[in-house]
Order: structure tokens, then sequence, then C-alpha cells
């Protein structure tokens, strides 16, 4: 059995599953779905007929992380969504790629197929390249971000940022984040600089400081600061912890720490009221980038 094999038996069809379950949640038909996944109505009408924890129960029995299978998953949703198939195409072969290349499915494949020598590297040297899913859902979200009309609406002065963490972050270097800022220009959203891991300081640590306390919570966005908008966030139910005003950027991480250290529970937003040299802005957090830009929306629904 090829390494390919294995991937073609034992992950695809899971993560296909996977993939039906949430583009049905969005609304997607049987027969949209199977023309997206480019499989037949029936096949996707058996793979719904599993429930999407078991898909996922799957995955995590052949070694795979679960929170990086469902971040794949919820880009891949998103490129599938907006008929971006080249980059669907991209992400799906990258990760299945990752997959082998990190030796996931070693154990596996020596398993199921006794000749494989106990020494084999094959997959480590042929695949080099692999997309990293947190800085791939850093651009996914931006990208869902220049989509919506009303966007500008919840960029601060000074541009926003958007990162994303894995579980092991301990430095801003570990986030996902742009390099540049996030600014409007007219009725347009702009990007200035790409997302790479340490793209981002300032969010990147903000979002460190709220993951030490809640692990839960992997990704932030920084909008603009607006009482309307806090009055809707805290209307949609979403826990809302103000904080500031503050003399310095190291008195805003002192009552950042202070604010989070005192939470029972996980934060959906900081509503910073900064101070002087600091432009007010609230921080939006969720366990994933995509998820974290939905409650900014609601700000602007």
């Amino acid at each position: 059995m090829l390494p390919h094999d294995l991937v073609s038996e034992l992950v695809i069809p899971e993560l296909r599953g996977l993939l039906a379950h949430k583009l049905s949640e969005k609304g997607f038909g049987q027969l949209r779905i199977s023309k997206l996944l480019g499989i037949s109505q029936p096949m996707i009408s058996k793979y719904m007929s599993v429930s999407y924890t078991e898909y996922l129960r799957r995955l995590e029995g052949l070694g795979l992380d679960a929170d990086e299978v469902l971040r794949v998953v919820e880009i891949l949703v998103e490129k599938l969504a907006n008929n971006n198939q080249r980059e669907y195409l991209e992400l799906v072969s990258s990760f299945l790629n990752s997959i082998l290349r990190r030796g996931l499915l070693c154990e596996t494949h020596k398993r199921v197929s006794p000749t494989v020598p106990a020494n084999c590297d094959v997959c480590f040297k042929l695949f080099e390249e692999v997309r990293d899913p947190y800085v791939e859902e850093v651009k996914a979200a931006y990208e869902i971000l220049c989509l919506h009309p009303k966007a500008p609406e919840i960029i601060p002065e000074v541009g926003m940022n958007i990162v994303s963490a894995p579980p092991n972050a301990r430095s801003f270097r570990d986030v996902a984040g742009f390099s540049g800022r996030i600014v409007k220009s007219d009725n347009r959203v702009i990007a200035v600089g790409e997302p790479v891991k340490g793209g981002s300081r300032h969010t990147a640590s903000v979002l460190l400081k709220v993951m030490s306390k809640f692990p839960r919570v992997r990704s932030a966005i920084a909008i603009k600061y607006d009482e309307g908008c806090i009055n809707k966030l805290s209307s949609a139910k979403l826990k809302v912890v103000r904080t500031g005003p503050h003399k310095s950027i190291d008195e805003f991480f002192t009552a950042l720490e202070k604010a989070v250290s005192g939470l029972s529970e996980e934060p959906d937003v900081i509503a910073d009221a900064g101070g002087l040299g600091i432009e007010p802005v609230l921080y939006v957090f969720s366990t994933s980038a995509i998820k974290a830009l939905e409650k900014a929306f609601i700000c602007v629904e």
C-alpha cells in the first residue's frame, strides 16, 4: 500500500464527510454539495448518514489533531462556498501532504502494510513544503472581511489585525497574523503586508494573555471601538469586559492581565478605552479567526 492509498482510504472520506456536514449547515443542498465536492449526490447522502463527531473521532484515532482538522475544514468550506476551487484544491492537497510529511500515518501504514521498512522516510523527503493552517485561516478570514459591504465601518483608525494561534503558542512569533495592518481606503479594506507567523506583535500578545487563562480561545480581531457596537454585542449575549483608560502600553497589558485573571468564563470581547497615545479598540475573541469575525459583524448587522 502506497502512502497515497492510505490517505485516499482513511483520510479523504472522513474529510469529505466533515465538509458535507458543514456545507449543509451553511444551507447548501445535497445536489449543490455533490457538485462542489465532485462526487455523486447519493454519496453525499451516505456521508450525511454518519455524524460529524464520528468523522472527527476517526481522524483523531489516526493521530490527527482535532483542532487543526476543524480549522482546515472551516477554511475549505469558505473556499467552496465562494466558488474558489483553485485555492480549495491547493489547500486540501497541502493539508494531505502535511499529514504524510509529519509522519502522522506512519504507524498505521506499517501496521496495515508489513512490507514498509522500519526506517522508511520517503514522505519526510518528498513533502517538504506545506501550508500552515493558522496562516491560511487568517488569510481566509481576511477574504471574508473584504467581501462584507460594511467591513470598513469596523476598522479602527490605526488599522486592525487578525490573529490565530496554535495550542502550544508561547510567543507572538508562534501566532499567525498580518505583517502590516488592515486599513480602510474609501469603501475598501486593504491589507498592508501578508499573513505570516509572527506578523502581529500587539494583537497576538493580547490573544496570548487571554489564551493563558482560557486555552480554548485561539483567535482575536481588533475592531473599532464604538458604544453602539458594544450594546449590540451585549444584546447578542456575548460577554464584554471593559478595561482602561491607561497611561501607557505597559499599563494596558497589566490591566488586561488583571482583568483576564479575574474572569470565570472566557470573554467574547474586551472593550479597551485606550489612553494616552492608545486608540480605544474592541478585541473580539473566538476559537477561530472566522468565528471571531462573525461576532465582529454583529456590530454592522
